[in-house]
């Protein structure tokens, strides 16, 4: 009897507690979602922050190891370099001695002046760089593109092709003053340097004061480069006061007449200088 009536007090804590869970299940059911509903932007959050973290834990785990591979892979690349220019170092030359005695034959000695070899311009090697050549025909395609819709636009708007040419006729204005100037400014620069190279290399060498006779004939160069190619087109443009196109014309061929002159006279006096008397009574 004992031992029914303790299994019967039992059956009925486990009733009674079973019946207080199902009774607590709602309102913990509805807590844990409440809760979840209110932080669940903190979650995610901290959530993202741990992964985050914990990603930049493993990257600073393997950077040590990429950075040795990477170092590893950096020497052996510079090993193979070193080995490769120490075997081409004490190889035999690739080309044989023909080849090489016609390679000399091609330059001139110095006293020949300078050489001119005829070879692709850099805008030439570049172009042979499919991107570069890509990039070149898609600016030709864009000012095509341009000049049509300025086209377009200037036929819908007036009912014909308006072809404005008063701004180039306004910048290339006064195109009597500089034709004269130019031609001045190229005769000059033909004539007078080689007059005064001419004068002083027939008496260099004859000469007892050689550098007064060098520094007299320099000065009247230096003169004729300030005064002539110098001041007088700069006046000409401001006293005229020439348009912007004319004025530049004038401009880049004082300048290119300056170095024409001065070009002249740098290839042509180390010749005379270093020439026997024999050799100096004659000018080529």
């Amino acid at each position: 009897m004992v031992g029914e009536d303790n299994i019967s007090l039992r059956n009925r804590r486990a009733t009674y507690g079973t019946a207080e869970e199902k009774d607590d299940l709602p309102s913990r059911l509805e807590e844990d979602w409440s809760f979840s509903k209110s932080t669940n932007g903190r979650i995610d959050v901290d959530h993202a922050i741990t992964r985050k973290m914990r990603l930049l834990a493993e990257a600073e785990q393997l950077k040590p190891a990429f950075m040795k591979s990477v170092e590893k892979h950096f020497t052996e690349v510079v090993n193979s370099l070193v080995a490769n220019s120490v075997l081409l170092e004490s190889s035999p030359a690739a080309f044989p001695e023909k080849d090489s005695h016609k390679i000399k034959g091609t330059r001139a000695p110095p006293e020949h002046g300078k050489v001119f070899i005829p070879r692709k311009s850099l805008l030439d090697e570049l172009f042979e760089v499919n991107h570069i050549r890509t990039i070149y025909h898609m600016f030709i395609a864009l000012l095509v593109l341009f000049i049509l819709s300025t086209l377009v636009v200037d036929f819908i708007d007036e009912g014909r092709l308006v072809l404005e040419f008063d701004f180039l006729v306004y910048s290339f204005g006064k195109i009597s003053i500089v034709v004269p100037t130019w031609l001045c400014m190229f005769l000059s620069t033909l004539l007078v340097p080689y007059a005064l190279f001419v004068q002083w290399a027939q008496g260099f060498h004859n000469s007892s004061h050689k550098i007064i006779r060098s520094t007299l004939f320099g000065a009247l160069f230096v003169i004729f480069q300030t005064v002539c190619l110098g001041f007088g087109p700069t006046y000409i443009v401001l006293a005229y006061d020439l348009p912007p196109a004319s004025r530049f014309i004038i401009i880049l061929e004082q300048i290119r007449f300056v170095m024409k002159a001065h070009s002249f006279v740098r290839e042509n006096v180390p010749r005379i200088i270093s020439a026997t008397p024999q050799k100096s009574n004659s000018i080529h």
